[in-house]
């Protein structure tokens, strides 16, 4: 009987102490502790200075001030981060991630070597949306989609999975242009030489973002004329520029669009393991939205030229889960455009 009882009062104290942890405010659970941000490329690059960027500035907007150390691994092209977040890191709000946007849907397309189910992830929103732009060279004849529709346009491309390749042939299947690409540079500004040289005439699939921030004279010298913009929806600056959107005039087409181009949108989102508590997804989504509005981290970003445009982790988490129900028929022409096979 003394046994039993014990037993029963052991079990009794165990339940009691793992609700007070499941209910542990979030003061007090973060208090003390430090959010490991695993990052999936290397020092120095965008997502790192994004990531970095947040994590400078978000601990404030969390109960508790945890520190952040950041953990780069570049592996796989990213994968290791995404790996590591979703199979290995803790499911307690300790550990997020950010890493190249287009892995979350690579079992969309049988990419094996990505070991998640993205609709699981605890999406906690992202700080900008990318908007790549197809361009034309000064010295060309192109000045419109028309132009390209009516005489072959040669671009270059730094590879067969590119994002300038994979625009251009998306162009070329919807909207019926002429683009002939040229493969092999080496990374983009391998096709920028070539296009300042006359090499090549123009180039798709380069940020909007990227062309302010680093091209600046090729704007102020009108040295490119801005042919058709790549988002799901028209960058503030470009709107008299054709969007591939409006090119799209069938619902397959459609579909084809935002599959491909949905990662743009989400710029480069974080994410946290499945399996965190919702109080704490929550409390992370929430500091994360704040910290887009603190005037120090609007000023940090100022300072190293970052655009932003932040997207809330529920709005990621919707956009996620519209691109995996597309149908399946879609998704394969997706693949063959995306992978070049």
């Amino acid at each position: 009987m003394a046994n039993g009882r014990l037993r029963t009062l052991l079990a009794l104290t165990w339940l009691l102490t793992c609700g007070s942890v499941a209910a542990q405010p979030a003061a007090d659970f973060y208090k003390g502790k430090q959010i490991d941000m695993f990052i999936g490329t290397p020092a120095g690059g965008g997502y790192d200075q994004y990531g970095r960027l947040l994590g400078r500035h978000m601990s404030r907007h969390i109960p508790g001030h945890p520190a952040f150390v950041y953990r780069n691994m570049p592996a796989g092209g990213g994968r290791q981060a995404m790996n590591h977040v979703y199979n290995v890191a803790p499911a307690d709000g300790t550990a997020i991630g950010i890493t190249l946007r287009n892995i979350a849907f690579d079992p969309l397309y049988g990419e094996t070597a990505t070991k998640i189910d993205a609709l699981k992830l605890a999406w906690l929103g992202s700080l900008n949306n990318e908007i790549p732009v197809c361009v034309a060279w000064h010295t060309s004849p192109f000045r419109t989609v028309d132009d390209i529709r009516n005489a072959e346009m040669v671009m270059g491309s730094s590879g067969l999975t590119a994002s300038d390749t994979i625009h251009a042939k998306l162009i070329n299947r919807i909207a019926g242009t002429k683009i002939r690409l040229i493969h092999g540079y080496n990374g983009s500004s391998g096709v920028h030489v070539a296009m300042e040289r006359g090499e090549v005439q123009g180039r798709c699939g380069l940020g909007w973002d990227s062309i302010v921030s680093r091209y600046p004279h090729w704007l102020k010298s009108n040295q490119i004329a801005i042919l058709a913009q790549f988002g799901l929806s028209k960058h503030p600056d470009l709107p008299k520029v054709t969007s591939i959107v409006d090119l799209a005039r069938t619902a397959e087409d459609r579909q084809l669009v935002e599959l491909l181009l949905a990662q743009l949108q989400m710029g480069r989102p974080f994410f946290a393991p499945p399996g965190v508590p919702a109080d704490r997804v929550h409390v992370l989504r929430r500091a994360l939205d704040a910290t887009t509005k603190d005037e120090a981290f609007l000023a940090d970003a100022e300072k190293q030229k970052v655009e932003l445009s932040p997207m809330s982790g529920e709005d990621v988490e919707t956009l996620v889960r519209r691109i995996y129900a597309t149908p399946g028929d879609v998704v394969e022409i997706g693949r063959q455009l995306s992978t070049g096979k």
